[in-house]
């Protein structure tokens, strides 16, 4: 059908048609960056907006009063394209609202968490407010997009416009055409669909013609060198960290696949370096020092590694080295080399030497001997025993070793941990409670101790010695309280022959739930949902985990308080400082250490810590538990020492909270 056409009337399809795909890749490309230009233009507007009322805004979070709404908002108002904004001070809480907030409420918890948010029509923007690098709070903008949106409208009508000039001029110029002139379109053609983004260089058309040909050919260079340009920076973007310019994670592991899959028989080598009390770094120097140190140090090693060795950063202060070895030899020199590299590295900043060393974890592998998942997982476990060995230590993976078996134990156990928290109503979780039992007088109500006690997949029991530190070094404590405390709501709300009976119930807390969000926030939701009687729920937090978080907490545990909800000091006796945090810390009841009560019928010292305990509590008017009661004897003695409840096996073993109800 083609070959019927004469050559006029191909010529005139072909230059149609080119001139539809340059139209429409000049649209999609001045779509895309007018887009990407409208986006920039909106968010520095909302940035300086910010910037510029830095100090209004900063006084709304400080001493907020009727005058200073009233001036900010007069100066909101010479902002057009400014939908809405809210103020919120560092606890979240809103303190001034302007123009349409509802869209705001709706994306603040995605804001919170990625900071800008595009609609269709509208930029959404978190903004900090701050002075002298410290954040006062921060506040949300809501940015009208339409300003942009009808300039692009009218900038790509145009565009349309011009369309059909072109069309008209391609038909016109085709006619005039001999048959030499089509040689160089079938190159430009061929050219476009042989374009490979990959290759490390492209070659540039030419021709000897001097006319629009060379425009055309010249204009086309023009525009592949651009995309060249841009492909290399996204490729070697997706490859690189943007931080210490090392190979990133995807790159790592595209070329551990390699390894793994090729034909070789080399032996490989996969070192994992973290940086010792890298968090203690940024901590105390700041964020700023912690980035300068990860950079200085991704130099070092660059200039140290064999040029065929792969060094990439893949978290944090989490470095991989990926090399091929031949001998034992190369690999103990390469180890010492690593190790010995920051233990003489001394990290200045602020002109203060600070001493860096690293763990470093080492597993040897050859092709096709693990799957990358495998082998991911024995290198966090040969790093996890690097770690437990000491700083500035490095450990090769050995299989069976006693380390990483534990290992292996604790991330199976955090795994457990994880998918009964994400099971259907926690089924693998199952609360029991433990009598707490007056010893002054005898009373018909019951109070008790809520416990946790989990099972694996195959029903076995794990003891809560073995999950729960697990919880707290996997950072699943907060989690596990949260279900605690609303699964025992649900179970015994509705009973309210049980509410009626019941004189208090004691629920344990991680010292950190106190100052988590997310915690604080299902709380209050929980006093919303249920109905219970709050004055009866005592949260029990132990002594060490009360310490360094009831000081954040302030504010919290006065709205605590005032809701009629206690708090039981758990574990007392076993901390530094134990009785300077009784007199300051406000708790209600304090439960006396197991290990006191053990032994006080043997040792005198016991006997009268555990005297002093109550006369100090008894002064601050709070109430006494004693711990680990497992005779008469003790409780005999610990009535006659005036402690107000006693706990353990002798008063009441552990058992299922149903069984209570």
């Amino acid at each position: 059908m083609w070959a019927k056409f004469s050559l006029k009337i191909q010529l005139i399809l072909i230059m149609t048609f080119l001139v539809i795909v340059i139209e429409a890749s000049t649209l999609f490309i001045v779509e895309r960056l007018y887009k990407q230009d409208r986006e920039h233009l909106a968010i520095d507007q909302a940035k300086t907006l910010v910037k510029s009322l830095n100090n209004d805004l900063l006084k709304v979070i400080i001493a907020s009063n009727a005058d200073q709404f009233s001036d900010i908002n007069y100066r909101l108002t010479g902002f057009e394209n400014l939908d809405g904004l809210v103020v919120y001070d560092n606890d979240s809480k809103e303190l001034y609202q302007y123009e349409q907030t509802e869209a705001i409420f709706m994306y603040h918890d995605q804001l919170v968490k990625n900071k800008i948010f595009f609609t269709q029509d509208n930029l959404y923007i978190k903004q900090d407010i701050s002075a002298d690098n410290y954040s006062f709070g921060h506040t949300i903008l809501n940015m009208n997009l339409k300003q942009y949106q009808e300039r692009q409208k009218r900038d790509l009508f145009i565009i349309f416009l011009i369309f059909p000039f072109a069309l008209i001029l391609s038909f016109f110029i085709s006619l005039y055409l001999s048959k030499s002139y089509t040689k160089p379109f079938a190159l430009l053609s061929h050219s476009i669909s042989s374009y490979d983004p990959t290759k490390e260089e492209i070659t540039p058309l030419k021709t000897q013609a001097k006319n629009e040909i060379k425009e055309l050919f010249d204009g086309f260079n023009t525009m592949m060198k651009q995309i060249f340009t841009s492909s290399q920076q996204l490729i070697y973007q997706a490859s690189h960290d943007e931080l210490t310019g090392t190979f990133n994670r995807f790159y790592f592991e595209k070329e551990l696949k390699k390894m793994l899959r090729s034909d070789s028989n080399l032996q490989y080598c996969m070192l994992n370096i973290n940086i010792d009390n890298f968090k203690l770094i940024n901590e105390t120097l700041g964020y700023h020092a912690g980035d300068k140190l990860l950079k200085m140090i991704a130099h070092s090693y660059a200039q140290t590694l064999k040029d065929d060795s792969v060094f990439a950063r893949v978290d944090g202060d989490h470095f991989v080295v990926l090399l091929s070895i031949k001998t034992k030899d190369e690999l103990n020199e390469l180890i010492e080399k690593s190790v010995q590299l920051l233990s003489d590295y001394r990290f200045v900043w602020e002109q203060k030497a600070n001493s860096v060393s690293s763990s470093i974890g080492v597993v040897c592998f050859k092709a096709n001997e693990y799957t990358l998942k495998e082998l991911t997982k024995i290198g966090n476990s040969s790093l996890y025993t690097a770690k437990t060995l000491g700083k500035n230590t490095a450990y090769i993976y050995e299989k069976n070793d006693e380390i990483t078996k534990r290992f292996d134990a604790e991330v199976q156990t955090a795994s457990n941990i994880k998918e009964a928290l994400a099971g259907e109503e926690g089924s693998r979780f199952e609360l029991f409670a433990q009598a707490i039992v007056p010893l002054q007088e005898k009373s018909e109500k019951y109070s008790y101790e809520i416990l946790i006690r989990m099972w694996d997949k195959e029903g076995n029991f794990i003891p809560p010695d073995s999950f729960l530190p697990t919880a707290n070094r996997y950072q699943l404590m907060c989690d596990i309280d949260m279900y605690v405390l609303w699964t025992y709501l649900e179970k015994v709300s509705k009973d309210k022959k049980h509410l009626k009976n019941l004189h208090s119930v004691h629920i344990n807390l991680d010292g950190a739930s106190l100052n988590n969000p997310t915690f604080q926030k299902k709380i209050k939701e929980a006093i919303e949902y249920f109905d219970f009687p709050w004055e009866k729920l005592e949260l029990e937090v132990t002594e060490t985990s009360a310490i360094g978080n009831f000081s954040l907490a302030n504010e919290f545990i006065s709205w605590l308080k005032s809701v009629g909800i206690g708090l039981a000091l758990d574990d007392f006796g076993t901390g530094m400082a134990s009785f300077e945090y009784l007199k300051s810390l406000p708790f209600d009841i304090i439960k006396i250490d197991g290990s006191f009560i053990k032994d006080m019928h043997n040792d005198p010292m016991d006997k009268a810590v555990i005297k002093y305990i109550h006369e100090i509590a008894t002064l601050k008017k709070q109430e006494t538990v004693a711990e680990y009661v497992e005779t008469q004897e003790d409780v005999d003695e610990l009535t006659k020492i005036g402690i107000t409840y006693g706990q353990g096996y002798f008063l009441g073993k552990p058992k299922p909270l149903k069984e209570w109800l």
